[in-house]
């Protein structure tokens, strides 16, 4: 992406160095450039079970208010949390903001964003990295199925937990047997 861009999204995900970013997206800007900053809200696996999600949307608040206060002096600057999904997070902003490019940055940054994110026809920049290193198809299709991005994911998940529950039921089972086995060889 040339510095002519004059509506950039920056999706931020993750922690970035902000003197790095500071230098990275000048120049990259053209003069009285807008720049939406999203920061997708970081969700762990235990807050996505419990649906305690409000730390982690306000961290997410604080990311994109530190990089609005980093460019406050080199462009229009506006931003905020956006979905735990990066991809719909995009989609979210660019129903409010016309982007001419997107940049991408930070160290949670999946490998495979620039192409979920292709779908928006829109040029596609990564700060920071120059390579970056692709997943195998299996952990992707694991993830999109987590991201809700399949059809299949509530089958899944309920097929999942049934088994998870067989199982323990099994242990449960097994346990009981060794204890009775154990009583009644005394």
């Amino acid at each position: 992406m040339s510095g002519s861009a004059r509506s950039v999204l920056v999706l931020l995900v993750g922690d970035v160095a902000p003197a790095r970013l500071h230098a990275e997206l000048a120049e990259r800007l053209a003069p009285g450039a807008r720049v939406r900053v999203v920061a997708p809200t970081l969700v762990g696996p235990v807050d996505w079970l419990t649906t305690a999600e409000d730390e982690a949307h306000r961290q997410a608040e604080m990311r994109a208010l530190e990089v609005e206060w980093l460019l406050q002096e080199d462009a229009e600057v506006e931003g905020g949390a956006g979905d735990a999904d990066p991809v719909q997070a995009v989609e979210d902003a660019l129903r409010s903001f016309a982007a001419d490019a997107i940049l991408i940055a930070g160290n949670r940054a999946d490998p495979d964003l620039e192409s979920a994110l292709e779908r928006f026809a829109l040029p596609i920049d990564r700060l920071g990295q120059s390579t970056v290193r692709r997943r195998s198809w299996l952990y992707r299709a694991v993830r999109e199925l987590a991201a809700g991005r399949v059809g299949a994911t509530p089958f899944v998940l309920f097929v999942g937990v049934n088994g998870a529950l067989l199982l323990l039921g099994l242990l449960l089972s097994l346990l009981v047997i060794l204890v009775l086995w154990l009583i009644g060889s005394l």
